[in-house]
């Protein structure tokens, strides 16, 4: 993870914030001093100028401002200082970005003031569970030791313009190489940068039906000694040798399971990061030039450091929103023991912000907060005696990391049948001439009946009646439509936008015409299998008001592919699954539900 920024000529950048000017043009640092634009978030000026003071040194006023983002003129020596003093009074990376000019600066702020719409917005799912278990049972902690141990002691300065930055980089190229030498549709290269040593390495998982998406996995393969760059130790066996080593035991895993993607998998370990997001930017840059559809990036920056009491903390901003929420299901559904926060890491923080500039979905678990992470990265004490001498805690974001490979990319490991691949579906029911009832075919988010139940019996345009399983509950014909009681609409779905699965938790809302508050009532049921059903109550609800209103309660899915609810709306008498008062009105919803998913 990054700190300090510094780029050789044409864009410097202060810790991990998104580069948004082009990568340098060559690899020696300018001797004489400069003065260069930078963009820093506004929360972290009055700090920076009070650190300033205590040295006697004066922090420029912003040249413009706009929504949590400043534009400021430095010189070379003060940007260094900013560094500093952002990771000392904030205690977070420095949060600054440097730019060639004027102009750039103030396009940056107002880009990051607006952010770019993803090129790729998909509704992910949970449906992969048989898979998803299959590669989690196959992590292991001494292999992601290993790795962490070979990179941070054979190599203990990985900087990115350093030979022995290129040396780990042509390391990790032969690892990857030799672990998937016996799988043709599994390639591994360098992704070539020219103005510098290091390269980024790519390994890349061929996609069996839906080739064209593609999920990336990332982590940053090079490191820093804050105090001296090019030559002095930094071992970075937490910042960032944990997250390629994770990246490399799920790779590991997939092959070992027969993992075959049905979208294309690229594991991704970058260059030159701590010096700005250099490789992550120019990757990222030209996937978007390409018109590439990356449906979902995951980062992996510091993962073996346990300094939070939580397990994994979320990084909220720069991140896209609904891959945040796909990550923390993921967690709930396959990690269910493991706890999680969230948090702000300020102004960008890791190569995710590379990813998320360029319009693509992004998000990073991190090891803690940033207020609890690793205080010894960017230091010869950055080591894995440091974090006790394990990668234990890296064993969660292995795990977190290969669950989101198989739900994001689908396809199943070896023995398994690849589930559904596309968006999770909020379905609205078409009408099944077997069941004869409203019927979801399709697993997804949500069952909805639309305007199939709107009345009851032969009152008001409902088609079918009377919509119960195989006609097995008539309803009762008095009275007129939209007058006495009548079920319009059944719906059922997932509270937090995963998927319909056995042992979720579901709502189930239905609209309902009521004629007295005091006596009608909604019994509610749910069947396990709808070819055969025994129903259990879920419960009864009273209207609070006359006419048309919706009434909801939830229940636990319970194990079954094709299940059943019922709602029977009563005048008067008592609760059950099929009565016979003249104003009852009997309604059953059909929908598939996904395997359960265990830890």
């Amino acid at each position: 993870m990054a700190m300090n920024k510094f780029g050789p000529v044409v864009a410097w950048l202060a810790c991990a914030a998104p580069a948004v000017a082009a990568p340098p043009s060559r690899a020696v640092a300018p001797q004489q001093e400069r003065e260069v634009w930078i963009t820093i978030g506004t929360d972290a000026l009055q700090p920076v100028r009070s650190s300033f003071q205590r040295e006697g040194v004066a922090l420029p006023a912003p040249t413009f401002q706009t929504e949590g983002v400043a534009v400021m003129r430095l010189s070379e020596s003060q940007v260094m200082r900013l560094g500093q003093s952002v990771h000392e009074e904030l205690n977070r990376c420095a949060g600054f970005i440097a730019h060639a000019s004027e102009a750039e600066a103030i396009a940056a702020a107002k880009a990051d003031a607006a952010p770019a719409q993803n090129l790729a917005t998909p509704t992910y799912s949970i449906n992969n569970a048989p898979s998803v278990n299959a590669l989690l049972a196959e992590v292991r902690e001494l292999n992601i030791r290993n790795t962490i141990n070979s990179l941070s002691t054979n190599w203990t300065n990985r900087y990115y313009n350093a030979q022995t930055g290129q040396d780990a980089a042509a390391w990790l190229r032969g690892q990857w190489a030799d672990l998937a030498k016996d799988r043709p549709d599994i390639s591994v290269a360098f992704f070539k940068h020219f103005s510098w040593k290091q390269q980024s390495v790519i390994a890349t998982i061929q996609g069996t039906t839906h080739p064209s998406e593609i999920v990336v996995l990332g982590g940053h393969l090079d490191s820093i000694n804050q105090s001296s760059p090019s030559a002095g130790v930094a071992p970075g066996a937490d910042d960032d040798a944990s997250g390629v080593s994770c990246l490399t035991e799920i790779l590991r895993v997939a092959i070992a399971k027969g993992y075959r993607p049905a979208r294309t998998v690229k594991f991704m370990a970058y260059a030159g990061e701590e010096v700005g997001l250099y490789g992550s930017d120019a990757i990222a840059k030209s996937y978007k030039n390409d018109a590439a559809n990356v449906v979902g990036v995951l980062q992996l920056d510091m993962t073996n450091y346990k300094g939070s009491a939580y397990d994994f903390g979320i990084t909220m901003d720069r991140t896209s929103p609904a891959l945040n929420t796909h990550v923390i299901n993921l967690i709930t559904t396959y990690l269910p023991t493991l706890t999680y926060t969230q948090f702000n890491c300020g102004y960008g923080c890791s190569d995710h912000a590379s990813w998320t500039s360029a319009g693509f979905p992004a998000s990073m678990p991190f090891e803690a907060t940033i207020n609890t992470d690793n205080k010894k990265i960017h230091t010869p004490e950055d080591t894995l005696t440091y974090m006790g001498g394990t990668a234990d805690h890296s064993v969660k974001f292995a795990k977190l990391g290969a669950a989101f490979m198989a739900e994001v990319a689908k396809g199943a490991s070896e023995g398994n049948v690849p589930p559904r691949v596309g968006p999770a579906l909020n379905n609205t029911a078409a009408l099944d001439a077997t069941y004869k009832v409203p019927r979801c075919a399709e697993e997804g988010l949500s069952c909805d009946s639309g305007t199939l139940l709107n009345g009851r019996a032969n009152l008001g345009p409902e088609v079918n009646r009377p919509n119960t399983l195989k006609g097995s509950c008539p309803d009762g014909t008095s009275g007129i439509f939209h007058h006495d009681e009548s079920i319009d609409r059944i719906k059922v779905g997932t509270p937090d936008g995963t998927e319909m699965v056995a042992g979720k938790a579901v709502k189930v809302d239905v609209t309902v015409f009521t004629y007295s508050t005091a006596e009608d009532r909604l019994d509610l049921y749910a069947a396990a299998n709808a070819d055969s059903p025994t129903w259990t109550f879920i419960g009864t609800l009273a209207p609070t008001l006359a006419g048309t209103s919706t009434l909801s309660t939830t229940y636990t899915l319970p194990a079954g592919g094709r299940q059943a609810l019922r709602a029977r709306f009563r005048y008067g008498g008592a609760a059950g699954a099929c009565g016979t008062g003249t104003y009852d009105d009997h309604d059953d919803l059909m929908f598939a539900v996904g395997a359960a998913a265990t830890p």
